[in-house]
């Protein structure tokens, strides 16, 4: 449990344990009191439990959809990565034999500074 979780249930306990103490009323009031204080902390606990599931079963499905299609995605990037570089090899290596027909034609120039 967080520290902070810790700090927040101890000065719950001794804010309760405070107000029980000084409390203006009878003695049957303020256990009635008390009685209706922890039930709404009852209460409280239970939608807190309740919240913190379904947050949980949420964060489950997001992590079962993002195993199912990141995966896929990732797959698709590749493979279109492989298919671009399938067609651009054969073209580069045209451009660079041009390159070197165009160099070798080409008069030697000097070059000028």
């Amino acid at each position: 449990m967080g520290k902070f979780s810790k700090g927040i249930l101890f000065g719950a306990l001794v804010g309760g344990v405070g107000g029980l103490l000084f409390a203006p009323r009878s003695g049957k009031a303020t256990r009635q009191k008390f009685v209706d204080e922890l039930e709404d902390w009852s209460d409280l606990k239970e939608d807190f439990t309740d919240k913190l599931d379904q947050f949980k079963e949420s964060a489950q499905a997001l992590q079962a959809a993002a195993d199912m299609y990141i995966e896929p995605f990732i797959d698709g990037i590749n493979q279109d990565v492989e298919n671009f570089m399938f067609q651009v090899e054969p073209r580069v290596e045209q451009i660079q034999e041009q390159v070197e027909k165009i160099q070798s034609e080409l008069p030697d120039m000097p070059l000028e500074d």
